[in-house]
């Protein structure tokens, strides 16, 4: 036999046995080559995209079974030989942004708007001016210091309450068939050089040191009523007894069609923030989305707020805005020069409505109603009429008992008369309603729309 290559000094197995999977084995105990890999004997993969098969190299050939990932695994790839698959407990690849959690964490109680108990800081936490020792994680997915907090539906910030809240991501959460909600304190070891790094990546001018981290962290939890779902997010606290800084992580997010609130709140909401896609139906993207450049991450510096404005003795935060009175002709905004106001009343598609603080212009939903024929008549409700006779009929109307203004639209069709429509100018006001009065004549081929506000 002429081999073309040179001779080459190599090791060889001795008489008897083989190289396989680098090892020199006894010939009966040769591994499998099997879909272009090789196994060594007794070696258990598990293949294809969905794991859904469990494969073991036994006297030079495969046997396969079909196979599952379990309740606490997740399918992923491994890496040699890159097209089998491992399954991995999920807990064991968190998202890039969160702290370490699992091993050593408190856990809360698996409930449905449930809490954990009074949790005694070992580090003073100052958040906005007032400095607590103690905290409390909700298993609705926020941080109080004044007691626990069961509220399942979520309020928009800024709320002008009475309780200052931190909330990574407040919502119905209820984990009594899935997920762990836990926490630890740290107060030294590598979360606290992991904390000191990222403060002064975000806060580069000072020159920070931390000496107390806390970590709650909601792992893969579901929303309510026992919805399977599994949802991830954490928020920590961090601070070396000056300065103080909260991190809000986020992993995957389950689409719901719940309220959620993110941000945090103060008492009477001198200091506030709402993060982006709260109270939105987008809520999903906060796995991308950061202030820091760092997707699944939002970074805030807590232990004191830049000066504001003052509203008839009522704090606002610098950059909020609102209108002053109910007819919203004046919209007022806090700036670093105090608080500047000029007329910007609402557009024709806004009302004006009472909001947190003052009033605020507020898109306003609109519904057609339409007529036609004989006539058959298709309401702002989507419900369907059919009249006959040449009559006066009220289409819509306020109720009396509703003291407010509204907008009428008088539409009169007559067989042998083109339509004819009077418009009122509307007025701004804080709801806004239509009425139509129709003139049908039989065989009426005319049609009338109207528009409605509610």
């Amino acid at each position: 036999m002429n081999c073309p290559l040179p001779n080459q000094e190599s090791c060889i197995c001795d008489p008897g046995y083989i190289l396989s999977a680098g090892e020199c084995v006894p010939e009966a105990n040769c591994g499998c080559t099997f879909e272009g890999f090789y196994y060594a004997e007794g070696q258990s993969v598990v293949l294809d995209g969905d794991c859904g098969r469990r494969c073991v190299c036994s006297s030079m050939s495969m046997i396969c079974h079909q196979h599952q990932c379990g309740p606490e695994e997740v399918c992923g790839v491994h890496d040699e030989p890159s097209t089998t698959y491992i399954t991995t407990n999920r807990s064991s690849i968190p998202p890039a942004v969160f702290y370490p959690f699992g091993a050593g964490d408190t856990e809360n109680d698996r409930s449905d708007d449930g809490s954990s108990s009074v949790i005694y800081l070992l580090q003073q936490f100052i958040f906005f001016g007032q400095t607590y020792s103690r905290i409390y994680v909700n298993n609705n997915g926020h941080l109080t210091f004044d007691g626990p907090f069961h509220s399942w539906t979520p309020y928009q910030f800024p709320s002008y309450g009475e309780r200052d809240l931190i909330s990574p991501f407040w919502t119905d959460i209820d984990n009594r068939g899935n997920g762990v909600i836990s926490y630890r304190q740290y107060t030294s070891g590598s979360v606290l050089t992991e904390a000191t790094q990222d403060i002064n990546q975000y806060f580069p001018d000072l020159s920070f040191s931390a000496t107390w981290v806390f970590v709650a962290t909601w792992d893969r939890v579901a929303y309510f009523p026992l919805s399977r779902t599994e949802t991830s997010f954490q928020v920590v606290l961090i601070s070396d007894g000056h300065f103080s800084f909260v991190l809000m992580n986020y992993g995957t997010i389950a689409p719901t069609q719940r309220y959620i609130q993110a941000g945090y709140d103060t008492i009477s909401s001198r200091y506030h923030f709402s993060v982006p896609g709260s109270f939105s139906n987008n809520i999903t993207n906060l796995t991308y989305s950061s202030n820091v450049n760092e997707p699944g991450r939002w970074a805030f510096r807590t232990d004191h707020g830049s000066r504001g404005c003052q509203f008839n003795g009522i704090p606002v935060q610098l950059g909020d805005s609102f209108w002053s009175d109910a007819t919203c002709q004046q919209r007022c905004t806090c700036t670093s020069s105090g608080l500047q106001c000029s007329q910007e009343p609402c557009s024709y598609s806004q009302a004006c409505r009472p909001a947190s603080f003052q009033y605020s212009c507020q898109n306003i939903q609109r519904q057609t109603c339409t007529i036609s024929g004989d006539p058959h008549y298709y309401t702002f409700d989507y419900q369907i009429f059919h009249f006959q006779g040449t009559c006066t009929y009220v289409l819509s109307e306020v109720s009396l008992s509703l003291k407010i203004l509204w907008l009428s639209v008088d539409c009169i069709i007559d067989i042998n008369q083109s339509v004819i429509l009077k418009y009122f100018r509307l007025v701004a006001t804080v709801y806004h309603t239509i009425a139509l009065r129709a003139k049908m004549s039989i065989g009426a081929a005319h049609m009338c729309h109207g528009l409605g506000w509610s």
